[in-house]
């Protein structure tokens, strides 16, 4: 399947600039303004980079000849994980002098994809009408590793995708699939930082990440969060203090598990004849994690057991479902990173349920909330938005961080570049 899609949802309030500028570190701010909040990323002053021209000719000549491709109806588009491509909208190529071969060209930076490969898979477009699982190329997303000047990616449309080398870091054990009473049972795997061997005494804090299968390697979803690597490397060089990686693999109730509330979802998002009610199994996702998962987790490794020691985080639905654990289990996780939330869904549940809940002050969890700027700029909005309605519900600047990464798209790669800044927040040495 491609990367999951996102529907336009309505634009909350503007932001208040005294408030929200409170929230942003001084080296971070480059500038504020109500609706606009310029940030220098935690990544640090971007470096010049190269380029990669990627020239494209496609094969649709069995396409033609099944009448899956009509070249007076369809257009065949590109979409993918790296500015300018995008899985919200297709770059159309066009058809070449060779009956059925269709060619693009495509520039991007050799570091778009941070060194990971670049995913991305054709689809035939339709236009209105078309539901958003149809026209794409099966199986999983193509990959392709970006090297500085000039590639030509030659192939037919629609064959299988090869296997992404799996490259991993340090000692990772499987334990599996992991059973429970509230969801579907799913596949755990658990980081262990350097000397965890050797220090039988030490103890240490936990960070459970949500879609664990791209926490790690790339063989999912063509590319990687890379926690591993940058956890690896911050602990070897003393800036971070060492910690566990608990990942918990998502399953195709993704959308249950993830999502705080129901909601009627659109037929023409669906691809079928009439809308659907989906989402709202985030409680039953959070008493696994809590009542069976931790539980085993503490029992089988040197933890520290306790809130102030316990993270949790993930991506998009998954920031979403950090975001109500943060704010419903407080109790249990006492930091959270909510990284490119869903906050669309639902008509704005995540904003409502921020405005209406009481944390007591002693048990609000850290809180790093972040947003890409290639997400959209309603999706840029929504974040300042959700930063802005948590300090008015009492997070001070020490314990919100917020920030935008001016290059950052909806995709692995654009959230495992902003990693090291996030386990500097949860785990850097004073």
């Amino acid at each position: 399947m491609p990367h999951t899609h996102r529907p336009s949802r309505p634009q909350a309030a503007s932001c208040s600039r005294p408030l929200l500028s409170r929230l942003l570190s001084p080296r971070l701010t480059r500038g504020l303004a109500c609706g606009a909040v310029w940030l220098g990323t935690l990544l640090g002053a971007l470096p010049a980079w190269a380029e990669t021209r990627l020239a494209f000719e496609i094969d649709l000549r069995a396409e033609l000849a099944t009448g899956r491709f009509d070249p007076a109806r369809d257009r065949l588009g590109l979409r993918g994980a790296a500015a300018p491509l995008s899985w919200d909208r297709p770059l159309l190529a066009a058809p070449s002098s060779t009956p059925g071969i269709y060619t693009l060209t495509v520039t991007l930076p050799d570091d778009a994809t941070g060194g990971q490969p670049l995913a991305y898979k054709f689809r035939i477009e339709r236009g209105p009408g078309q539901g958003p699982d149809e026209g794409w190329e099966p199986g999983r997303n193509h990959a392709l590793l970006l090297q500085p000047g000039a590639q030509t990616v030659q192939r037919a449309f629609g064959p299988p995708a090869a296997l992404v080398p799996a490259q991993r870091t340090g000692r990772i054990e499987r334990l599996g699939v992991v059973p429970s009473a509230h969801v579907q049972a799913r596949d755990v795997q658990v980081w262990l930082p350097p000397g965890y061997e050797r220090d039988t005494d030490a103890r240490y804090p936990v960070l459970y990440l949500h879609d664990g299968q791209n926490v790690f390697d790339a063989q999912a979803a063509g590319a990687e969060w890379q926690v591993d690597e940058a956890a690896q490397a911050g602990v070897q060089s003393g800036r971070l203090q060492p910690f566990i990686v608990v990942a918990v693999a998502s399953t195709e109730t993704r959308a249950r598990d993830y999502t705080p509330s129901a909601m009627l979802v659109p037929a023409e998002r669906l691809g079928t004849s009439a809308p659907e009610r989906q989402g709202g199994g985030v409680a039953a996702y959070a008493r696994f994690l809590i009542e069976e998962l931790k539980p085993a987790i503490d029992a089988r490794f040197r933890t520290r057991p306790g809130r102030a020691n316990t993270a949790v985080g993930g991506s998009s639905f998954g920031g979403l479902a950090s975001m109500w654990l943060a704010l419903h289990r407080a109790d249990t996780f006492g930091a959270a990173l909510v990284v490119s939330p869903s906050v669309w869904w639902d008509d704005l549940f995540i904003l409502r349920d921020a405005s209406a809940t009481t944390v007591a002050p002693r048990e609000r969890p850290r809180l790093w909330v972040d947003m890409g700027g290639e997400e959209g700029p309603q999706a840029v909005r929504l974040a300042r938005d959700l930063a802005h309605t948590l300090a008015q519900r009492g997070w001070t600047r020490d314990q919100l961080q917020f920030t935008e990464d001016p290059r950052g798209s909806h995709d692995e790669a654009s959230w495992a570049r902003r990693v090291p800044a996030m386990l500097d927040f949860l785990y850097r040495r004073p």
